[in-house]
């Protein structure tokens, strides 16, 4: 099987998506469509792109003479050279060479009439949701928010947004462990905090929560204030979902930065990269849960790594079905997801939406 074509579809939904503390970005992203000689396809998808024109030029100005006459089953050769070639070298960008590696998986899994999860060596079926809020609400409205989450897919577990400063942020907390006694609790400051400082005196307030842990409460390139709080906190500090690579998330482990890392098979490399990383957490005995957030081809994507691995939570972004752009959007029931079983990745794009937002 060789590869003959690569296709590149740009999808924009608007302006002001907002999520948590950081500023409104552009609600697009990219397609890329990799299709073989035996007419097998692999789609993968990247996560909201600041210009998801910036994306696409690069992919159709080197990948799309890189890929074709290439075997899509010599996965980690193409990702050896595409690193190489492109990211060593900072002219490409992480989620180009996470979104071709998905690709690649999707082409296999169709081939082998196997879903990824199992490709990948399975581990189980079915894993713990926790449902992620969108942005920062007051205490009321988030109490209103997660009851319909728990009335909608059962969950039992909840991922807060904060970095309204510490009083704030205390609020809305406390509200929710008051409603919810029995809940998981997450929350992610979306590096809302600038010092070290700060950011101990948040988690010294939210200690009393019984909380899960407290997401990249810092800038998330100071590995070293990250190191230095979690020396100083009760709660576990949770990380990594805008890094790339092996190598990056070698420094961070070794920094002893995080106590549950956090990488995002769309951003890190591709499904085999989290892989590796993984099982480094692993031997140093940090917990491996990745980021999720984005289209349906990005929650595929992580969930089929969750599903062959020890990680016992997915991420479930709490923004409408038919964001997914998939023609069966992926749910929650009683607050778990189970396996998606077709092969490879094991969803198809809603036509539809696709050709409704697509822009070129």
């Amino acid at each position: 099987m060789k590869i003959v074509d690569v296709k590149t579809h740009l999808i924009y939904l608007g302006e002001g998506l907002k999520i948590g503390s950081m500023p409104p970005m552009k609600n697009s992203g990219v397609f890329i469509q990799i299709i073989t000689d035996e007419g097998i396809e692999g789609w993968g998808v990247s996560h909201f792109a600041s210009s998801g024109m910036a994306l696409k030029i690069l992919l159709d100005e080197y990948f799309k003479g890189y890929l074709p006459g290439k075997d899509p089953f010599m996965v980690d050769m193409i990702f050896d050279e595409i690193n190489n070639y492109t990211n060593r070298i900072m002219y490409g960008m992480p989620q180009a060479t996470s979104m071709i590696q998905i690709a690649l998986m999707d082409i296999i899994g169709k081939a082998t009439k196997q879903p990824i999860y199992k490709l990948m060596g399975g581990r189980k079926k079915e894993v713990k949701a926790y449902i992620s809020l969108n942005y920062t609400e007051s205490p009321e409205s988030t109490v209103e928010t997660v009851q319909r989450a728990i009335d909608e897919g059962g969950y039992q577990a909840v991922k807060l947004r904060i970095g309204q400063g510490i009083r704030k942020d205390e609020m809305v907390v406390k509200a929710v462990r008051e409603t919810y006694p029995e809940m998981d609790i997450m929350v992610d400051a979306n590096s809302a905090y600038k010092t070290v400082v700060e950011a101990v005196k948040l988690v010294k307030t939210l200690d009393k929560y019984d909380l899960a842990w407290i997401e990249e409460p810092l800038a998330s390139d100071n590995l070293n204030g990250h190191a230095r709080l979690r020396e100083l906190s009760q709660v576990p500090i949770a990380g990594g979902e805008n890094d790339y690579g092996l190598f990056r998330f070698e420094d961070i482990l070794s920094r002893g930065c995080y106590d549950i890392i956090q990488p995002d098979v769309t951003r890190c490399g591709g499904p085999w990269e989290v892989k590796k990383i993984d099982a480094l957490a692993e031997v140093r005995g940090v917990s491996c849960i990745p980021h999720t957030w984005g289209y349906g081809h990005v929650m595929a994507a992580n969930l089929h790594n969750i599903m062959a691995s020890r990680c016992e939570y997915f991420e479930f972004p709490n923004y409408p079905a038919n964001f997914q752009f998939l023609e069966e959007p992926i749910k929650a029931v009683d607050g778990f997801v189970p396996a998606l079983e077709r092969p490879g990745l094991g969803v198809e794009i809603n036509q539809e939406l696709f050709e409704n937002f697509k822009k070129a």
